[in-house]
């Protein structure tokens, strides 16, 4: 009994109270329980989450960008985009059938590393088309200048569009267009008004359950406009704005900058949060004054891969989302192969072996650095005291979590 007692401590200590969706390991632990429990078994499980990047160029320059962050590191450039509107069907199709022991992949998003993926317009719009009313959780990230209102129909049916805004209206022309052209506010509020057409045809739309959710990363520049850009995309219609920092480091943020965007942040919680809009923090104070957003180190291996798969624009599957680019070994072809074949092969069983060799980033996605971490000790734990006890300890923690709530 208490050997289970010392699982459940030793893992309790990786849950964050509340409820926030940023709570990852929370998440992990409850949410999608099937796929860790499979993990710890040593079965064979699909990811829960596809990110589709069905491009690799981009039509903004945002200074921080973790894309071009991790390419220069490495000395790379932009996977070549094949993805397309004939081939797209193939992509979609591999994803629908995709089953193993009865699990199935339950999150598809459309993003990019380096790229937007409303550049390939056509071929995003089509597969989410054939992947709504499937049971699917769809979602879109998007810098939204071309979320025009030929998209709006579309995304009004799926199921999250996530926005990363980035900066108010008089910083978004330096941090994210071009610091040599001419100041303009332009690109700024066409993005406002996109997301007020997106909400209004949503509102329209029979039984919608769309959330618009802003991103906005904290550099020095644009944490003084916090609120006022909080204010703006509430007034536009979004459901939350999601604050964190540079994870590529780029730029650095002193403790008064830092200081100036918590209290702009608080005024937003404390101002504008009601039941239909809500103020997020990714990053606490901590986590940025620790540099703890980058904890986990890629020569450490990686346990995040066998629950997230990456399809970069040229069709190959990638280890994650900071992992698709030139020089990063791919574990099959989306567009060639059927998604269960790539998952299943040799080849990817054999790449996986050696993680902390071929994975190219220097740092990890905000979910992957902390799970990573958490599913660590899952594993220690599991040698320490066996599979046997460790789920034991797993159940009453679930358990104690669930009276909890």
């Amino acid at each position: 009994m208490r050997k289970k007692e010392e699982v459940v401590d030793k893992l309790k200590k990786f849950i964050r109270p509340g409820n926030s969706p940023f709570n990852y390991e929370r998440y992990l632990l409850m949410d999608k329980a099937s796929y860790l429990d499979a993990f710890i078994e040593d079965k064979p499980f699909p990811p829960f989450e596809v990110e589709i990047q069905v491009s690799s160029k981009c039509n903004l320059q945002c200074r921080w960008c973790i894309g071009d962050e991790i390419q220069e590191k490495n000395y790379v450039m932009r996977l070549p985009n094949y993805i397309n509107e004939d081939n797209v069907d193939r992509i979609v199709e591999g994803i629908v059938n995709f089953k193993i022991n009865n699990l199935g992949i339950e999150v598809v998003k459309f993003s990019g590393f380096i790229g937007e993926p409303l550049l390939n317009k056509k071929a995003t719009l089509k597969a989410m088309q054939r992947l709504v009313g499937m049971g699917f959780r769809i979602g879109l990230f998007t810098n939204g200048v071309l979320m025009t209102e030929d998209t709006w129909r579309t995304l009004a049916n799926i199921d999250y569009v996530h926005v990363s805004l980035d900066s108010g209206p008089s910083s978004f022309f330096w941090l994210k267009e071009s610091p040599k052209g001419t100041y303009t506010q332009k690109t700024f509020y066409t993005i406002i008004n996109n997301i007020k057409g997106l909400n209004a045809t949503r509102k329209q739309a029979a039984g919608s359950k769309l959330k618009i959710n802003i991103g906005y990363i904290i550099v020095p520049g644009n944490h003084e406009q916090i609120y006022e850009t909080a204010k703006l995309i509430k007034e536009a219609g979004a459901d939350s704005i999601r604050f964190k920092c540079d994870i590529g480091e780029r730029f650095n943020i002193r403790a008064e900058t830092l200081e100036v965007a918590l209290n702009e942040i608080e005024k937003a919680k404390q101002n504008l949060e009601d039941s239909s809009f809500t103020v997020h923090t990714i990053h606490s104070k901590e986590d940025i004054e620790n540099r703890s957003y980058k904890a986990w180190q890629c020569n450490d291996g990686c346990f995040y891969h066998n629950f997230v798969a990456t399809i970069g624009s040229d069709g190959n599957i990638y280890l994650c989302d900071h992992n698709s680019m030139p020089g990063a070994i791919p574990l099959g072809n989306a567009i060639n192969q059927s998604f269960n074949e790539v998952w299943k092969s040799k080849r990817r069983i054999y790449l996986i072996k050696g993680v902390n060799y071929i994975c190219q980033s220097n740092v990890c996605p905000p979910f992957g650095n902390r799970v990573n971490f958490f599913l660590k000790e899952i594993y220690k734990l599991k040698e320490q005291y066996g599979i046997h006890t460790l789920k034991e300890g797993i159940n009453e923690l679930r358990a104690h979590i669930n009276s909890s709530n």
